[in-house]
């Protein structure tokens, strides 16, 4: 446990990205907006939702990357997937008010926990089992995959509803 404590305390990302997800559950439990002052609710929810999507397509690169690219590529995709994928997890708590009902809350878990896993990577912590790796992995594109179906649900229900 100290390993990973200490990994954590080294990686200025993993900080960051711990403290976007302490922002959301304490938005999410005080159910407190982080928006402007100014009265243009749906204008923010529509700019930060979009900010969010490009993010989403952006992390996407990795994988392609992985796929088709050079080792060097990988390593510099790799290092701004992990700085993006932190910067979505702060956007989407000034993006999200609350839980929702049903599917929203689906939504919101499901990015929470790509989030989180995404926190659980090689760097912080010392995966010492190959399979052990490999789920990790798994999960965290699975979850990942989860989100593009839940995001375009949310996107055509709250643009048809505004």
């Amino acid at each position: 446990m100290i390993v990973v404590l200490t990994r954590l305390r080294q990686r200025p990302y993993a900080m960051l990205g711990l403290f976007g997800l302490a922002l959301i559950t304490t938005v999410f439990t005080a159910g407190v907006a982080l928006r402007p002052a100014f009265d243009l609710t749906l204008s923010w929810q529509i700019v930060t939702g979009a900010l969010l999507v490009t993010g989403m397509a952006y992390q996407w690169m990795l994988l392609v990357a992985r796929q088709t690219g050079k080792a060097a590529e990988v390593r510099r995709h790799y290092a701004a997937h992990r700085w993006v994928g932190v910067g979505m997890t702060l956007l989407f708590a000034v993006h999200a008010v609350r839980f929702g009902h049903a599917w929203t809350s689906v939504l919101a878990m499901c990015f929470i926990a790509v989030a989180a896993t995404g926190l659980l990577n090689r760097e912080v912590i010392p995966y010492r089992s190959k399979l052990l790796y490999n789920v990790w992995l798994w999960l965290h594109i699975a979850l990942s995959s989860a989100l593009i179906p839940l995001t375009a649900l949310h996107i055509w229900i709250a643009l048809t509803y505004q």
